[in-house]
């Protein structure tokens, strides 16, 4: 006992030395991160982000930055993303590895569109933080609940050998699910590295109440824990130790995920050893519950990342620089003069005077010889003030064009473009106007893609077959129980972890270009029509040739989303062609053909049976004959040599009768 005590102290101290170095790393990253966020929400209190010597205490603003992050995100994120499992390599003919992927994607996909599900919100939040502090971060959690339910047991009873059967309790899981958790980018943490594939550990801050803390980790250290109030809009924290229990009040603990051990520690500051430590709970291929982050600038220097608006903050600062100043001439910008005290009607003049008015004046010729009007009065010189706005006005805009060049926020994405330009001179523009914010789509999918590969890398390995069966409402697959079940087997097996692709493409969440997916619909369309014109002309003449032709539509659809469900009526169409092939369908006949048949049969059985009477009948007479002049003794001829050559004929007539018969039967059979 005193040997694990010991242990579990040195691992604190080692711990408590690797957050306080990765505080340290991250302590400036924090810092500007604060100021960014500052900057984009337009907070005046924050002094430093603009020169007040040159502004004074109230600076007039053009927020460009904010523009520029709320149009980024609109492109960036423009629908709810949709995950698309396929497999990895696409085999036409794997047919139980095509429903598992359909099975999995439905799993995916309901935890995101479900009515009142927050993950579309929690990944527009990570996408946030990483256009303004530079770090976008979330993490996947497994839970589940268990419920005891009544066991049927049978057992034999040892003593008289009979069966017996026994109601016993048993806990079953009930319910399963895998959320997706919001990690802000001051609460992630991780240890030193120059990229991410080497980072040995991360860590997530956590906020518990006491309630929580006694839950999870006992009585004994939950009374340890130093409890902090947090109130909004206070950044100071307040200690206390009376009102641990109310909500405002939470402890500070930090899980970190080691990457080397594959263990799992949760630690404190204040407390001498670890709260807990626990093996692998998630037994993920990557073993971190986080997929890589969405970080901003970073180096293979060190692994830490640097905001955007870091890059162009001194054309941002000059921007405000210079509108502070357009918007302090501008208020110059008047009608304001000097006039002669002694001059009252230029007084009365600009008080009194309307349309059309005369105002009279005393002493005209004194009036005159000071110059009339122009010698009363002298404006302010408003020339010089215009023209100094103008060129203010002018550089600022020349420094706007050159942060769309920093940025690249061009003016193509704006909408505007050149009035005598040519659609190839705006699709070049819009081109290389949009490599930027094609990195960043590809970033944001990538993401994306990384946390639903995790979600996806749970289901498989902790979700009971019943609740993938239920959850993804397999029974309504249009595929057969059977293969059904083969399917979520296989997509239990632990030997088949790289099968399957989990990815969530660019253009599913950035804006619907409707016109493009118009076009892409309506050329795979012609192209599926053209082909089944023209296995329509072979099947018809070679009808043996129509599962190959479906073998091939089936090859060309594998390579296209959304193809999977369509794969299972082709499946269906091909088995059951080929059962035809084996056992053909018994052809039926036309009713009135038969009818007819029938009539022409009946006819020429008739005409037979009345040939075959005339002849018994001639034979009839012949054979009378014969037995009269073998009676008589006329020739050599006895009764019974008669008798027998009577015998042969009638033989000879009846074989006759029956070949005639089998062959109009076969006849008619071939007309048929």
């Amino acid at each position: 006992m005193a040997e694990v005590l010991t242990t579990n102290m040195k691992l604190h101290e080692r711990w408590s030395i690797e957050i306080l170095a990765a505080q340290e790393r991250q302590k400036q990253f924090w810092k500007d991160g604060s100021k960014v966020l500052s900057r984009f929400l337009d907070d005046r209190n924050d002094s430093q982000n603009l020169e007040t010597s040159l502004t004074g205490d109230n600076p007039f603003r053009l927020n460009l930055y904010h523009a520029n992050v709320t149009t980024l995100m609109a492109m960036l994120y423009g629908r709810v993303p949709e995950t698309d499992v396929s497999r990895r390599w696409g085999d036409p003919n794997d047919d139980v590895a095509r429903i598992s992927a359909e099975i999995l994607q439905r799993l995916i996909n309901i935890s995101v569109q479900e009515p009142g599900s927050n993950d579309a919100d929690l990944l527009r939040s990570c996408l946030q933080d990483y256009l303004l502090p530079g770090l976008g971060q979330m993490r996947v959690k497994y839970e589940f609940e268990k419920e005891t339910v009544q066991q049927r047991v049978q057992s034999i009873d040892p003593i008289t050998g009979m069966p017996t059967i026994e109601m016993v309790e048993e806990e079953v899981i009930s319910d399963e699910s895998s959320p997706l958790v919001y990690v802000h980018w001051r609460d992630f943490m991780w240890g030193y590295a120059r990229t991410w594939s080497t980072v040995p550990w991360v860590g997530f801050t956590i906020y518990m109440t006491k309630p929580e803390a006694v839950e999870r980790f006992g009585n004994d250290i939950a009374n340890q824990l130093s409890y902090m109030k947090k109130p909004a809009g206070h950044k100071d924290d307040d200690s206390s130790s009376v009102e641990t229990d109310d909500t405002w009040y939470k402890a500070e603990l930090v899980e970190i995920w080691e990457k080397s051990t594959r263990k799992v520690y949760w630690w404190a500051k204040g407390i001498s050893k670890m709260l807990d430590q626990r093996d692998d709970p998630l037994k993920l291929q990557g073993f971190f519950p986080c997929p890589p982050p969405m970080a901003a600038n970073c180096t293979t220097t060190m692994f830490l990342p640097k905001s955007d608006f870091k890059m162009a903050q001194d054309l941002y600062n000059q921007i405000d620089v210079l509108q502070t100043r357009i918007g302090i001439i501008t208020k110059a910008v008047k009608v304001v003069g000097v006039y002669d005290q002694n001059s009252e009607g230029v007084v009365r003049m600009m008080n009194e005077g309307v349309e059309n008015d005369l105002i009279p004046v005393d002493n005209w010729a004194m009036f005159a010889d000071k110059g009339g009007l122009q010698g009363q009065i002298d404006w302010l010189p408003l020339e010089t003030i215009v023209n100094a706005l103008a060129t203010l006005e002018g550089l600022r805009n020349t420094q706007i064009q050159l942060l769309y060049q920093i940025t690249g926020m061009s003016d193509i994405l704006r909408g505007q473009s050149e009035q005598y330009a040519g659609v190839g001179q705006e699709q070049l523009k819009a081109k290389f106007a949009s490599i930027r914010v094609q990195y960043l789509q590809d970033e944001f999918a990538r993401f994306a893609s990384d946390v639903m590969s995790i979600r996806a890398e749970i289901i498989r390995k902790h979700y009971e077959p019943e609740s993938i069966y239920v959850q993804s409402n397999a029974q309504y697959l249009m595929d057969d129980p059977q293969a059904v079940q083969e399917g979520i087997a296989f997509l239990k097996d632990p030997n088949n972890n790289l099968l399957w692709k989990v990815e969530i493409k660019p253009e599913s969440v950035a804006m619907i270009d409707y016109a493009q997916l118009k076009a892409e619909r309506t050329e795979y369309l012609t192209a599926v029509a053209t082909f089944l014109q023209s296995a329509t002309t072979m099947g018809n003449v070679a009808p043996e040739a129509i599962p190959a032709l479906l073998e091939m539509l089936k090859w060309g659809l594998a390579g296209f989303k959304g193809g999977q469900q369509i794969e299972g009526v082709i499946d269906r169409a091909i088995k059951d062609i080929s059962e035809q092939a084996k056992n053909p369908p018994q052809e039926q006949p036309n009713p009135k053909i038969q009818e007819i048949q029938a009539k022409a049969q009946a006819e020429q059985q008739k005409q037979m049976q009345k040939s075959q009477d005339e002849m018994m009948k001639m034979l009839n007479q012949h054979k009378a004959k014969l037995m009269e002049v073998a009676a008589e003794n006329k020739a050599d001829l006895s009764v019974e040599q008669a008798q027998a050559f009577y015998n042969i004929l009638e033989h000879e007539v009846k074989f006759d009768f029956d070949s005639q018969l089998k062959d109009m039967e076969r006849r008619n059979r071939r007309e048929a």
